[in-house]
């Protein structure tokens, strides 16, 4: 029997699975998409088994798979097949799109360790070969090889190693590392199989043994040990009588590590359908009974019940006998997701998302995996869930860019979910009150279905939307961030007792410090962009690269006193609110507020209870959550993303002011929106202000058909990325050379090469060239190939982004 392997490596060019030979030992426990451990270029790697035969290829010298490792996850034939999808369209090694299914913590990996035996052995050798021995030296002879190649900072660090191991200075071992999480067993009680259990005879003479025996009769299986203890307020001695009695007997546990083990949740109420949702949802159920799955696009404004119509389609596929999956764009929105889904399903929701422990995400793995849980609910990487039976996949807020990832594979999981559903049997709803552009044009162009819901639930208004020019204001002298219709607003739901949510389309303080005096402003080193200043700790940051500084109090240029913050972020206009209103109970909603687990949750359930006034936040508060108390939504500044240099920039505006207008007013009082802005004339504010969808979608298309834009073409962006500014252009430049003498020239259109618009990034200079693929057959396979045949390391320097959210 033959295994073909998928190995977990990042060196370059490795798209294709290699082909081992499968020792008798392991043929029984061997299977497609099971974990191994392989040999591969001299050193053992991990890797997973895509297929397996009994044809013997035609190559000399395979080698052999060295063991299965049973106590990684699996993957089944589904997954497999979806890695290989994205390899393919994503232009990315399948490597790469295999260890974005397999969690981290549920993978085996190899390490390596390098051993100094005989620094002696180093006389005559190289600079390089010098220096890496005394860099071990430094680390006690003994260093993991990674820490010891970034210590050392030798370019050549592979073939420096090989050469020392050749000379016999070192030694390197690799281990063979299981998983770093388990099941969680712990020791439990149960009774023994005994007819008549002497409870009552006992309660003179032992009254805590027959306490436990009570609760032990009560249960059908076994308690763990420390919790019927504890409840009973008892020490172990009795439960250890009770065993040495022959009464009990202790066993081993599997507990679940519940990721929501503290929030209980309510039975779901009966629920009417409006017109709207029952007319969406017979759309959605025909789609179910179509020879072929179906993708129906749910277009529903804010408040119309969306969410009402993904639960009863969802219940439906359960009634059949299949499982469903359902993508949100933002962990926050998993956890305010998360009561309406357990309190319609109970315990077959399953929750996947990175804030789980490593124990509460193994766990939930298992229970999907074995079909325990057949609704899972999470963000992106929730797509890759091994449920069985896969019936359905909801992308609630199709159009957010969250759902595309910023490296390699650098997929959507809008695309991979409708790729898995097609591929699996399954239909997709993609569900959004601003629907993203190309997929509203495959709506219009019956490529997909569209369902329509054009009324809120119970017929609330829409909220009313007002623009304030911040021109005029600022021309009258306004103090603060808030226009006085906006202060006027705040002002009148403290005194009604309702709430506000605020709007900011940056984290920090401000955007950036700048001195009035000569015009300096702080960058980071590493990046070419402003660095952001936080006031909390007067510490200026890159929210790139992470680089963090203290903020000087005079301009270190000039050294004048006019070094002020400029721009608007959350910290500020929190600070501003506390200001201006100093009764109101204020909290802030943003990435630096949330950081640590369960604290999305805990912010928004204090908002919920009524417990603060105001919510300020970034774009975590502009969808999906539902306040009914909330009758006023202010943003701040609606132009942040609107000049950005990105074609999609209007859309990204329409979108976010809308989706956030759709925050107030989705109780009985009706809502009011007031959008502070400096172009109060662009077509994109205008739009959202009267919550016009189609109106905005037809100017958008017009301009999109004109110019070729996507979905008129597919855009592929190829950065060039070194320390050395030169290097970088010149690798990007004879790349491009290379692609003008393959590709059709009437079907493929190249812009640039150019600089990026972030040109330094992490330490490393950038240029890129964005490929406009007009219909070209296979395009990216060309632009792969053409990578992997230049030289090595520019080969590794030149990374491909295809269907690109953003060409920074």
């Amino acid at each position: 029997m033959y295994a073909n392997v998928v190995v977990d490596t990042d060196a370059p060019g490795l798209d294709q699975a290699f082909t081992y030979r499968v020792p008798e030992e392991l043929v029984k426990d061997i299977f497609a998409g099971a974990c191994v451990s392989v040999p591969f270029g001299g050193r053992e790697v991990v890797g997973y088994v895509v297929d397996l035969t009994d044809h013997a290829p035609n190559i000399s010298g395979i080698k052999y798979v060295s063991a299965v490792v049973s106590e990684a996850c699996s993957l089944n034939s589904g997954l497999i097949s979806l890695a290989s999808w994205i390899s393919d369209y994503y232009a990315a090694p399948l490597a790469h799109s295999m260890r974005a299914i397999v969690p981290e913590v549920m993978s085996a990996t190899v390490s390596t360790n390098v051993v100094l035996i005989a620094p002696d052995n180093v006389h005559a050798a190289s600079p390089a070969q010098q220096r890496l021995v005394q860099t071990l030296q430094t680390m006690g002879g003994e260093a993991d090889s990674e820490t010891l190649k970034m210590k050392s900072g030798i370019d050549k660090y592979a073939p420096t190693l090989r050469a020392l191991r050749n000379r016999g200075a070192i030694e390197i071992i690799r281990t063979l590392e299981l998983p770093k999480v388990r099941p969680l067993i712990v020791q439990g009680l149960q009774l023994s199989d005994i007819d008549d259990l002497p409870i009552d005879a006992m309660l003179g003479k032992a009254p805590k043994q027959s306490a436990i025996l009570k609760e032990l009769a009560k249960s059908t299986g076994p308690i763990r040990r420390s919790e019927l203890l504890k409840s009973l307020g008892t020490t172990s001695s009795p439960a250890k009588a009770l065993v040495d009695k022959g009464l009990a007997e202790n066993v081993d546990m599997r507990i679940r590590r519940k990721p929501f083990a503290s929030r209980e949740v309510a039975k779901a109420p009966e629920y009417t359908l409006t017109r709207g949702q029952e007319d969406a949802l017979e759309i959605i159920r025909e789609g179910f009974e179509q020879d072929a799955p179906q993708t129906t696009l749910l277009y529903g404004v804010t408040g119309s019940g969306k969410t009402e119509v993904y639960l009863r389609a969802i219940a439906d596929v359960l009634a059949d006998g299949g499982s469903a999956i359902s993508l949100c764009p933002e962990i926050s929105l998993t956890t305010h997701l998360m009561d309406a889904y357990r309190s319609r399903f109970g315990d077959l929701v399953a929750i996947l998302h990175s804030r789980l422990s490593p124990g509460e995400r193994h766990d939930e793995w298992h229970r999907i995996e074995t079909g325990e849980a057949t609704v899972v609910l999470g963000p992106r990487s929730a797509v890759f869930a091994p449920v069985r039976n896969l019936k359905l996949v909801v992308v609630d807020e199709e159009h957010e860019p969250t759902y595309k990832q910023d490296h390699s594979p650098r997929y959507s999981a809008r695309l991979a979910a409708e790729e898995r559903a097609r591929s699996e049997g399954a239909s997709v709803i993609l569900g959004s009150a601003t629907p993203s552009v190309d997929t509203f044009y495959r709506a219009s162009s019956s490529e997909i279905r569209l369902a329509v819901i054009d009324k809120r639930v119970e017929d609330r208004p829409l909220p009313t939307v007002e623009i304030v020019d911040m021109r005029e204001e600022f021309t009258h002298g306004q103090p603060t961030v808030f226009s006085k219709l906006l202060h006027d607003g705040i002002e009148e739901r403290l005194a009604r007792g309702e709430q506000t949510i605020l709007f900011v389309n940056r984290r920090g303080y401000a955007s950036f410090l700048l001195c009035r005096t000569c015009g300096y402003t702080p960058k980071c080193e590493n990046c070419d962009v402003s660095l952001t200043f936080h006031a909390a700790d007067h510490s200026l940051m890159c929210h790139h690269c992470g680089e963090s500084m203290q903020a000087p109090d005079l301009c270190p240029t000039c050294k004048g006193p006019h070094f002020r913050p400029f721009g608007i972020g959350t910290e500020r206009v929190e600070e501003e609110v506390r200001g201006v209103f100093p009764e109101a109970r204020v909290i802030r909603m943003d990435s630096d507020t949330t950081t640590k687990k369960g604290a999305h949750a805990k912010l928004l359930d204090v908002f919920r209870s009524g417990a603060a006034d105001i919510l300020v936040g970034t774009q975590m508060v502009a969808k999906g959550l539902d306040f009914p108390n909330v009758t006023l939504v202010g943003v701040i500044s609606a132009d942040t993303a609107l000049n950005l240099p990105d074609f999609r920039a209007s859309e990204r505006t329409f979108q976010l002011l809308t989706q956030v207008s759709g925050r107030a007013g989705r109780g009985v009082t009706p809502g009011e929106v007031v959008i502070q802005t400096f172009e109060p004339e662009h077509e994109a504010i205008r739009a959202a202000a009267r919550q016009d969808y189609l109106a905005f979608y037809a100017l958008e298309i017009a301009r999109r058909k004109e110019r070729d834009y996507p979905p008129f073409s597919r855009l592929i962006n190829v950065v060039s990325s070194d320390p050395v500014d030169g290097y970088a252009e010149e690798r990007i430049i004879d790349f491009t050379a290379k692609l003008r003498a393959v590709i059709p020239g009437d079907r493929v259109q190249l812009m640039g090469p150019a600089p990026a618009p972030i040109s330094r990034l992490r330490g490393l200079y950038r240029w890129h060239l964005a490929v406009k693929d007009l219909g070209a057959d296979g395009l990216q396979h060309v632009i792969r190939k053409l990578i992997e045949a230049m030289p090595r390391m520019a080969g590794a320097r030149l990374t491909v982004d295809v269907d690109p959210l953003t060409m920074l």
